[in-house]
């Protein structure tokens, strides 16, 4: 495809179409590995497992991602991204067939392991190297907060068609059955629509040169990417961001248990939360940061309103009369959560990385940014078992807390060092 003689209304068009099956393709595939998040009561149920071992589940799930994400951003520089999108809904779709069979618990073990190859080495770099090919600088903001707010909204819709089928079929394991069947499925048909929209329209820097010769990767010039101390900033800072959305995942039992909260009602909170939220916080996001041209001043103020929000929980006592105000808690942290995570991949373009090593700087930073997808679930499963009751949760709000106010200042420094450096530049 010759990007340089495409029309602006056929860019647009192709544009729109690729953010579609990216926002549509990006939020199925995580569907099946994350369905705790939603219906942790029901998968512990079916799948006969204790709190510590779904937790050691998901710790599995994470190392197998930490262990992938270097070789992902590889292998997104060196491949189209639409095949590798595709690939990873067709193998973690065959990974949760398996599961809808109720394994024992090694098989178990294998097929979230399995889940962390195939949803990182085929799709991580190359989702986010893809988004930034749809468009140039002025659009990053928005193009990864539509990403976030795109991969937040379409679950919402998955789940207004399943959750009414898991409470028909009782909120246990038959129903979590289903659910396993109807995102197996999802998989399946979203890997087609992949091959089909996804396609690069930035060309690389060295393209655009008059020798027409493509300049090759060097492991040197790698290495030398890897010494820019804003992204160093950035993957500390993501790390602080996991650190809370991995665990983010257990306010549904904490709503279930000391608010009175239904299964069903659980799911729906954890939908709206997890997922409703990144629409409006992801885009309204993006569109700030592009019209205040810092993206890391928008994920400071993010990382500001966590902090509130969970300060508040220490102060809210746990008691069904109190819902709304935890309601609302949950609603000002999900906001900030969901306002990090669609700009911090954004900054990629504003600390001048060549947009040819996109895929390695996205795999160098998640290997340390996402490190919490590896321990959070473990260490906040075994908390929940030995202090059972609110103190388990009140040591969960204690070290997202921590992970907030640090994240904050580092995403201000970022917005500082950015700012002095285009001041030198300038």
């Amino acid at each position: 495809m010759d990007v340089a003689n495409l029309t602006p209304k056929q860019r647009r068009v192709k544009q729109i179409w690729g953010m579609l099956a990216l926002c549509i393709c990006g939020a199925a595939v995580y569907e099946l590995p994350y369905l705790s998040w939603s219906y942790y009561d029901a998968a512990v149920e079916f799948y006969r497992v204790s709190n510590a071992q779904m937790g050691y589940l998901m710790t599995m799930y994470g190392l197998a991602c930490v262990i992938s994400y270097l070789p992902a951003g590889w292998v997104a520089d060196k491949f189209q991204a639409r095949h590798l999108i595709a690939t990873a809904l067709v193998s973690t779709g065959i990974f949760g067939l398996i599961l809808t069979f109720r394994p024992p618990y090694v098989v178990l073990m294998i097929c979230y392991v399995c889940y962390g190859f195939t949803t990182t080495i085929p799709l991580w770099s190359a989702m986010m190297k893809a988004t930034r090919e749809l468009g140039d600088s002025s659009e990053m903001g928005r193009l990864y907060g539509f990403l976030e707010g795109g991969r937040g909204f379409v679950p919402v819709l998955y789940g207004a068609v399943i959750i009414p089928i898991f409470s028909y079929l009782g909120e246990g394991a038959g129903g979590f059955r289903a659910i396993l069947i109807y995102f197996v499925i999802l998989d399946f048909v979203c890997a087609f629509f992949a091959l089909g929209a996804i396609r690069k329209l930035r060309p690389d820097e060295e393209e655009t040169q008059e020798t027409g010769t493509k300049h090759k990767h060097s492991f040197a010039e790698y290495l030398d990417m890897m010494k820019n101390k804003n992204l160093w900033l950035l993957t500390l800072l993501m790390f602080c961001c996991f650190m809370i959305y991995e665990s983010y995942s257990y306010i549904t039992p904490y709503l279930t248990n000391f608010f009175g909260v239904s299964e069903s009602l659980g799911a729906m909170i954890s939908l709206i939360k997890s997922y409703g939220l990144a629409v409006f916080g992801g885009i309204a996001a993006g569109f700030v940061a592009d019209k205040i041209h810092s993206n890391p001043k928008v994920i400071g103020i993010g990382f500001s309103l966590m902090v509130i929000g969970i300060a508040t929980f220490f102060v809210v006592p746990a008691e069904p009369k109190l819902l709304g105000i935890a309601a609302v808690t949950i609603l000002v942290i999900s906001l900030g959560l969901f306002m990090v995570r669609a700009l911090y991949f954004a900054v990629i373009d504003e600390i001048k990385i060549p947009l040819k090593y996109t895929g390695m700087a996205v795999g160098f930073a998640s290997v340390i940014g996402c490190l919490p997808q590896i321990f959070i679930y473990s260490i906040t499963g075994n908390l929940l078992d030995a202090f059972p009751g609110i103190r388990g949760y009140r040591y969960m709000f204690a070290y997202e807390f921590a992970a907030a106010l640090i994240g904050a200042v580092l995403a201000f420094t970022l917005y500082r060092n950015i700012k002095k450096e285009n001041s030198k530049n300038a």
